[in-house]
C-alpha cells in the first residue's frame, strides 16, 4: 500500500514552517474571509498567497487553500477573484463546501477537493461528487468497516476523475464538533452569527443550567460535565486500521492552534508511519507517542466514530486544555551565533533555570524545544537568569531575532491516559506501506 499522505493545519507563518520542519506531506490554510475559521483562527491575506505557495513548493509539501464556507450572490465575484490569483499561485487544490465554488473550480481547471462539510458517508454519494473531484473528505461519522465498504466499492468500479482513482481522506486528530459533520446552528440561533460561515462561538463548550419549567426556582447545574463538548479525536492508537482499509489522506484539526501543536501532532503522525513501515508499531512505542501527544492542546483523547459509536465516556469533564504541558513567555531573541551554536535571550518576565525546558516559536524557526544547558548572564556562568537580564545559552538549532521564547512547564496530570482501544494488535505484514 502506498503511504498516506499526512495534511496538517495552519495558519500563519509559524505555524506553517512548524508543518514543514515536522515532516507534513501537505498543509491547508485559509484567507481572510469565506473559510470554516475565518473568525476563529489566523488567516494568511490574499497578497501572502504567492509567497505562501512558493516556501510550500520549495520545501516540497503541496498547499489546499479552503474556501469552506457556504456563500451567498454578492460573494461570487470576490470568489472569483480569489480564484484568479490561486490559479496564479500554483494552488495545489482548493477545499469547498459550496457548489458554486466547486462549479467554478471545474470550470478554471483548478483541483477542488471536497469538504467534510458535505458529510459524503456512503458510496453513492461518493460517486456523485466524483463527477467534480479526485479527492472526497469523508464525513467524521463514519466507522473503520464503512470505511473500508467505500473503498473496496472504488476499486471494484474502477471510480476516478479524470484518469485518477477517488482518494478518501479522514480527519485522524483534533477538536470535535458536537453537531453532524460540523455543521452546528447554534451560535446562529444565539448571536446571529454562523458556524457555517466561519464564525462559530463554541457554543457548545459552556456550561448550562436545567431549568424546572413548572418551578423555575428548581435549577441544577450539571457539575463537571460540558454536556455538549466531545474529546478530542486521536486515531494514532489505530493509525495501523486506518492504513489496511485504504484512506488516502490522513488530515489534522487544528488552524486556530499554535507552532507546538503543529509540530507535535504532525511529528507524531509521522513517526508512526515510520514505525508501522517498519513494523515497531508496538503498544510501548505507541504508548510514547500518545505522550507526546497529551503535552499540546487536548480535551482528551476518544476514537470518535471509528470503532464504532462513541460511549459516554466520549465526553469531556473540562474545559479549555488539558495538555500535560503548558507554556509561558519569558523573552524574545535578541542574537543568534551560528558559529557558536549561541542564542543571547533579552529576559522579559519570569526566570529560567538549568535543566528546565524552554521552547522558540517564529515565522521561520517555527517551532524548537530544549532543554536549558550552560546558562551565562552578564559573561559569567549562571545556574539561572531572571527579569531583565540579556542571558546566553548553546542550542543545537538556529533561531531568529525576534522569536519568542517560552519556558515549558510540567502540569498535574487530571486526567486518565488514554487507553489503547482493543484488539488492539501489531500489524503482522511487512512493508504495509
Amino acid at each position: 500500500m502506498k503511504k498516506p499522505e499526512i495534511l496538517a493545519p495552519v495558519g500563519d507563518w509559524g505555524t506553517l514552517s512548524a508543518a514543514i520542519k515536522a515532516g507534513a506531506d501537505a498543509v491547508y490554510f485559509g484567507i481572510e474571509q469565506i473559510n470554516m475559521r475565518s473568525a476563529s483562527a489566523r488567516n494568511f491575506k490574499l497578497t501572502e498567497l504567492n509567497k505562501v505557495m512558493e516556501t510550500l513548493h520549495k520545501n516540497k509539501v503541496k498547499g489546499y487553500l479552503t474556501l469552506n464556507t457556504l456563500i451567498y450572490d454578492h460573494e461570487l465575484e470576490r470568489v472569483e477573484s480569489i480564484l484568479k490569483e490561486v490559479k496564479k499561485s500554483k494552488v495545489d487544490a482548493v477545499i469547498a463546501t459550496d457548489a458554486a465554488i466547486i462549479q467554478l473550480c471545474n470550470e478554471n481547471n483548478i483541483e477542488v477537493h471536497i469538504s467534510t462539510q458535505l458529510s459524503v458517508s456512503n458510496y453513492e454519494s461518493l460517486k456523485f461528487y466524483a463527477k467534480f473531484s479526485p479527492r472526497i473528505v469523508l464525513a467524521r461519522e463514519c466507522t473503520i468497516e464503512q470505511i473500508k465498504n467505500i473503498k473496496n466499492k472504488i476499486k471494484e468500479n474502477n471510480l476516478n476523475y479524470n484518469g485518477r482513482e477517488i482518494e478518501l481522506e479522514t480527519f485522524i486528530h483534533g477538536s470535535l464538533c458536537v453537531a453532524y459533520s460540523g455543521r452546528c446552528f447554534m451560535s446562529q440561533f444565539h448571536n446571529r452569527i454562523s458556524a457555517n460561515r466561519g464564525q462559530c462561538l463554541q457554543e457548545c463548550r459552556r456550561k448550562y443550567k436545567i431549568i424546572d419549567e413548572e418551578d423555575p426556582r428548581r435549577e441544577f447545574i450539571l457539575e463537571g460535565e460540558q454536556v455538549m463538548s466531545p474529546k478530542d479525536l486521536c486515531s494514532l492508537p489505530i493509525l495501523d486500521k486506518l492504513i489496511e482499509v485504504g484512506i488516502d489522506v490522513f488530515k489534522i484539526e487544528g488552524r486556530a492552534k499554535g507552532p507546538e501543536y503543529v509540530y507535535t501532532v504532525t511529528k507524531a503522525y509521522k513517526d508512526a508511519l515510520t514505525l508501522i513501515e517498519n513494523n515497531e508499531f508496538t503498544e510501548k512505542n505507541v504508548l510514547k507517542l500518545l505522550n507526546e501527544l497529551e503535552k499540546v492542546y487536548n480535551r482528551g483523547f476518544t476514537t470518535n466514530f471509528f470503532l464504532g459509536t462513541p460511549t459516554n465516556d466520549s465526553w469531556t469533564k473540562f474545559y479549555g486544555s488539558i495538555a500535560s504541558e503548558t507554556k509561558e513567555k519569558i523573552g524574545t531573541v535578541h542574537r543568534f551565533y551560528p558559529k557558536l551554536s549561541v542564542v543571547e535571550i533579552s529576559m522579559e518576565q519570569h526566570e529560567i533555570n538549568e535543566g528546565e525546558l524552554i521552547a522558540f516559536t517564529g515565522d521561520i524557526t517555527g517551532f524548537y524545544k530544549t532543554k536549558v544547558k550552560d546558562i551565562w548572564v552578564n559573561e559569567k556562568s549562571a545556574k539561572k537568569a531572571s527579569k531583565g537580564d540579556d542571558v546566553t545559552i548553546k542550542i543545537k538549532e538556529k533561531v531568529r531575532k525576534g522569536d519568542q521564547v517560552f519556558k515549558i512547564k510540567e502540569q498535574k496530570k487530571e486526567f486518565s491516559k488514554f487507553e489503547i482501544h482493543k484488539p488492539f494488535k501489531q500489524s503482522k505484514k511487512k512493508g504495509m506501506i
